[in-house]
């Protein structure tokens, strides 16, 4: 009986080809925004925490600031050791002495000018010292990386970020070539493997040389930032707390700093990229009900138009069930066909969007079934009036009916 009924349903459906695909549109564009929207989405949230992960080895970043109080009447306040933001190299470094930590590279960061004969550029200028690049994760495409005695002899060397060699040399190769930071000669001793950006923020497109000479290069002696990494069996949590409970002896207040890690990042960036795919779907969703309602609006025009043929089968003994699933089958059939359409157009849309976009795409069948489940649930809501309302007719008054 089933089967017939598909059968009836489908030749209502090809029967007007036009204004069933007119009314599947809704549906098309809904399911269609869904994937390439998610699409989309997911794969800038992989892309973005591929980076992240990508940035170093339990990575963790101290951050200092000077707008926090000493004087703060916070339960974490106490007398400080040092002025906030004044944290110096020295203990910078014996942040190496904490359990749980294997390399720390205190960092001296400001903008400079750089020249190579009449090139020139002014990028941002990383004085740290040689656990940065593993820190970092950075791989040397010419050249090395700073060494510990670049560090205690204030050599005027330098590394410098793929971005930034092909800005200061081009095609040539920058290593044992001499170029000026703020008019000061230095050696060029390495060239980093391009990383890409994150944030909108280039990991190439920077010069970095020992701390020490950075302090003189940029006249200041604190340190801002500090980047550390945690041994692999370490616990990060009981080391974040360690280290707070140093900063906070040294600096008074918690406000005057704060300790980071790579999972508290990609935590919070979960948690935005969740919501955005959220409000994405629903927006996308309101365009299946959209389609939706013009599923009803149709199947109400075709029961009106079919009356008579109503009237006529139940006249021969087809019962109000039979009549009700005619028209259901019939409002999912368009709802699905639509889904499926919709499916295949928003994955081509994602992969056109990724190309121009030049972002990842990243199809989810998960997603895919859900939209193409809710495109169901549509046709099956928004049909049930129509349907109820064919299958109320009454068979004489129906067949009066010209």
């Amino acid at each position: 009986m089933f089967s017939q009924t598909l059968k009836v349903s489908m030749s209502a459906i090809w029967a007007q080809k036009l204004r069933s695909l007119l009314t599947m549109l809704g549906v098309i564009i809904g399911v269609a925004a869904v994937i390439a929207l998610i699409s989309l989405a997911r794969g800038a949230t992989q892309s973005i925490s591929s980076k992240i992960e990508g940035l170093g080895s339990n990575l963790i970043t101290v951050s200092t600031t000077t707008q926090g109080s000493p004087l703060s009447s916070s339960s974490t306040a106490t007398t400080p050791l040092l002025p906030p933001g004044q944290l110096t190299a020295q203990e910078a470094l014996s942040l190496g002495r904490v359990p749980g930590i294997a390399r720390v590279a205190p960092i001296v960061a400001g903008s400079a000018t750089f020249a190579v004969g009449d090139t020139t550029s002014s990028v941002g200028l990383v004085g740290t010292n040689a656990a940065y690049q593993h820190i970092m994760n950075y791989q040397l495409a010419e050249g090395r990386f700073l060494s510990p005695l670049d560090i205690s002899s204030d050599a005027n060397v330098a590394v410098l970020g793929s971005q930034e060699a092909t800005n200061l040399f081009g095609a040539a190769n920058p290593v044992n070539n001499v170029m000026t930071i703020n008019g000061i000669p230095f050696k060029v001793v390495g060239v980093l493997a391009p990383k890409g950006s994150l944030f909108g923020q280039s990991s190439d497109d920077f010069v970095a040389i020992p701390w020490t000479v950075a302090q003189s290069v940029l006249g200041q002696t604190n340190i801002s930032n500090i980047y550390l990494s945690a041994k692999g069996n370490a616990n990060v949590t009981a080391l974040t707390n360690r280290l707070n409970l140093k900063l906070l002896t040294w600096l008074g207040s918690a406000n005057n700093f704060s300790v980071t890690t790579q999972s508290q990042i990609l935590s919070t960036l979960s948690s935005i990229t969740t919501t955005m795919q959220d409000v994405l779907g629903g927006i996308a969703g309101i365009s299946l009900i959209v389609g939706g309602i013009g599923i009803m609006n149709i199947m109400l025009v075709s029961v009106t138009e079919r009356t008579r043929e109503i009237g006529i089968r139940k006249a021969i003994g087809a019962s109000h069930g039979a009549i009700l699933l005619q028209f259901l089958v019939e409002s999912l059939t368009l709802a699905g066909l639509g889904g499926l359409i919709g499916i295949v157009l928003g994955t081509v849309i994602s992969d056109v969007l990724g190309g121009v976009l030049g972002a990842t795409t990243t199809f989810s069948a998960s997603t895919a079934l859900l939209a193409f489940g809710f495109s169901l649930t549509v046709g099956l809501v928004f049909g049930l009036w129509p349907a109820s309302r064919a299958a109320s007719l009454h068979p004489v008054d129906a067949l009066r009916v010209e």
